[in-house]
This record gives structure tokens, sequence and C-alpha cells, in this order.
């Protein structure tokens, strides 16, 4: 599913993808971070903490 994202996010001439996760979730974060995602921050949202990753997207190959 990310691959794709990636994809689409391509055609549409964007330069990164964001995304936010629990971040208590250590599991996740590994696949995130496996997947490219670099960890920019933690924040807190409501009651919970969420880390805020960003993964750039490379240019798309014609």
């Amino acid at each position: 599913m990310l691959t794709w994202v990636v994809e689409h996010a391509q055609t549409l001439s964007k330069r990164y993808l964001r995304l936010n996760c629990d971040d208590l979730r250590p599991r996740l974060r590994a696949v995130y971070e496996g997947f490219g995602f670099r960890y920019r921050s933690q924040r807190q949202v409501g009651a919970y903490f969420v880390s805020r990753y960003e993964y750039q997207i490379p240019p798309q190959v014609i």
C-alpha cells in the first residue's frame, strides 16, 4: 500500500508524504522507518502522543 501511495503522489507531482502514528506502536513505527520514512518529531494530540514522519518522494521516471 505504501508503494501505491508513493506512485500516486508522484503522478500528482508531490514532493513529500507525511504521516502521524501512535508513539506507543514501535512495530508500526519500524515498518514506516523500514520503508524510508524519517522521524521528524513528536507531538501531543489530545491525550495521545504521536510520532510525525516524512518521506521524500523520488522524481517520477517516465
